[in-house]
């Protein structure tokens, strides 16, 4: 077989299109060939660069260079990938629409049926049916037979192409138990999940899937479904609440006692403000019963994704089981947390990636994530601090006023520093250049004139004596400012407190179980799964230790032996962790924990 160049992604695209919206009825072997057909296409595009002497065009033959798939060419699991690559990556980023590999969906549906299994399971956005397929085979695991799990499972999907897709997978997976001449016209059905479920599906299932991540307020556009389902959700629902969260909500509203919801998320909604009050209700009416979480992109959309298994009208457990990575690999149990706690998704997600296990007095801390009193009690650093950050209008307002200081050293009026130039107890100011406003300096001061009225007044307050922070790393990063005459660029944060408190204010940073309990409270709010992201009202939230002798021990470090390198304050940094991680209680594991992060932070 020979295919020639012209053989483009395009039309390749457009084929296999046309192959999964084609509403005639296809044999599954004529199928099966048309896919052979597609990627041994696909292939010899690949190889377009074996060119035959004297031919005048580039061929490639592909008669034994394609390798059987895993199952061989009539393997249910293919169809989905083709139906995947059949729409293009446009289109499938604006629709939020993408294909779950085979490994992560047998190991949500084994994680979800593990305590519980529903006599029936139905994906409301079932795309290439993958998790109908896995649902299929779960039955027949537990004992059904072919004939009776295919009755078991059903499915729906916006997507008329994809409904085909489906049912074709699922004709393929018939054909492999020996069935034949399969009616699948009311297993999978054409239509919007936010809309309603089918009236034939039965109130406690076991609801799997990968439903579409997006945020259509984002872009100004609502779809007149996702306008419909948000009324009278308002309280539940934020204005940029993603729509796999709307198809959650909608799953744990519709589920009968009985019923297991194992739906995959992007890991924001862990920690995004517009999610707390949904995964509180959740909690309340559903409890969480397992959670997986996956440190890299398991899918091409690149986003992380987690997935919360729910137990509609069931009572509260008192463990949650934890899973993760691509493989939904099992990693023990945790207590559960209390149903109120907006943070307890977020901790789970953390511990099933490596977060480790907390002193008592802290795992009771809960944050009071968007509470009017956070960070004012006496056992939190906003006792001691105020916290306040700058925004778009402070950051090009500065980029206007910044020049490359040419005076004596030492004399240096507002030295602007960004997040590239803080390392713990150390800036890099005028020995490392940093990029800012598009242009790099080595020595980049504010000239105060410069500024605009308004930018002038947040500057100024900034000149005082203060901790600069630095987020969006693996630890939390402070520099110690007594002179008060670094400007922190956004999204730098600045901490103003007594210049006598400055050392405690640092020591707190740097413990290793404030690190662990901010990751574990606001997981999934930073750009990197193993980042921390802190607002300045979050950083107010961080608990203090209750040893204050021990604490005032790890602030004499860092008054005693002011940093003048980024390798001094490094060293320094590490005793201060050692000592905090004392302060709070926390054993040797957690200061491990640390040191490990330290290594790529």
């Amino acid at each position: 077989m020979t295919v020639s160049r012209r053989s483009r992604a395009g039309s390749l695209r457009g084929w296999a299109r046309s192959l999964v919206e084609d509403n005639t009825k296809t044999a599954p072997m004529d199928l099966v060939h048309q896919v052979v057909d597609l990627v041994a296409a696909a292939v010899a595009e690949q190889r377009t660069s074996a060119h035959r002497a004297g031919t005048g065009s580039a061929v490639a033959e592909v008669d034994d260079a394609l390798p059987t798939p895993p199952g061989g060419w009539a393997n249910p699991w293919l169809v989905g990938a083709v139906h995947e690559h059949a729409v293009s990556a446009e289109d499938r980023s604006a629709r939020g629409a993408w294909y779950t590999p085979e490994p992560v969906v047998r190991g949500l549906v084994a994680l979800a049926t593990q305590e519980l299994v529903p006599d029936f399971a139905v994906d409301p956005t079932c795309g290439g049916g993958a998790f109908l397929l896995a649902a299929a085979d779960r039955f027949v695991e537990l004992g059904d037979t072919p004939v009776d799990a295919l009755s078991k499972i059903a499915g729906m999907d916006i997507d008329a192409g994809a409904v085909q897709a489906s049912r074709w997978s699922l004709t393929l997976w018939a054909a492999a138990h020996g069935l034949e001449d399969v009616d699948l016209t009311s297993t999978v059905v054409t239509g919007d999940a936010l809309r309603g479920y089918p009236p034939q599906w039965p109130g406690a299932a076991l609801v799997v899937g990968n439903p579409p991540f997006a945020t259509p307020l984002r872009t100004g556009a609502v779809p007149e479904e996702v306008a419909a389902f948000r009324e009278g959700r308002e309280h539940l629902l934020g204005p940029y609440t993603d729509l796999a969260a709307m198809h959650l909500l909608a799953a744990v509203e519709r589920c009968a006692e009985g019923s297991v919801v194992a739906l995959v998320q992007p890991q924001s909604i862990l920690a995004g403000r517009d999610t707390g009050l949904l995964r509180t209700h959740c909690e309340q009416v559903a409890p969480l019963t397992a959670m997986w979480a996956a440190r890299e992109p398991v899918f091409d959309a690149g986003v992380r994704a987690c997935a919360a298994v729910l137990h509609p009208g069931a009572r509260r457990p008192e463990t949650v089981r934890l899973a993760s990575g691509p493989t939904v690999e099992p990693g023990g149990t945790v207590p559960a947390e209390d149903a109120a706690n907006e943070s307890a998704w977020p901790t789970y997600a953390a511990r099933s990636l490596g977060a480790p296990t907390l002193p008592a007095a802290l795992t009771v801390a809960s944050a009071p994530s968007g509470s009017g009193a956070a960070g004012t009690g006496a056992d939190r650093l906003g006792a001691l601090i105020e916290a306040t950050a700058g925004f778009r209008d402070e950051y090009y307002g500065l980029v206007e006023a910044c020049s490359e200081w040419e005076g004596p050293v030492g004399q240096e009026p507002n030295r602007l520093v960004t997040v590239g130039a803080v390392e713990p107890l150390a800036s890099c100011w005028g020995v490392e250049s940093c990029r800012f406003g598009g242009a790099k300096w080595l020595r980049p001061t504010i000239d105060l004139d410069a500024l605009s009225p308004k930018v002038r007044t947040w500057t100024e307050r900034r000149l005082t004596p203060k901790v600069v922070l630095a987020t969006q790393s693996k630890l939390l990063e402070p520099v110690v400012d007594r002179s008060g005459t670094l400007v922190p660029a956004t999204p730098l944060l600045a901490l103003h407190a007594d210049v006598d408190d400055l050392p405690l204010v640092a020591a707190v940073l740097l413990a290793p179980p404030v690190v662990a309990w901010a990751w574990q409270q606001w997981f999934g709010s930073a750009l990197a799964v193993d980042a921390l992201k802190l607002a300045a009202r979050q950083v107010a939230e961080l608990p203090l230790p209750t040893d204050r002798a021990a604490w005032e021990r790890a602030a004499d470090m860092i008054l005693d032996a002011p940093a003048a390198s980024v390798d001094e304050g490094w060293a320094v940094s590490c005793e201060v962790a050692a000592a905090m991680n004392d302060a709070y209680g926390a054993d040797a594991s957690v200061l491990a924990w640390w040191m490990e992060r330290s290594k790529t932070r």
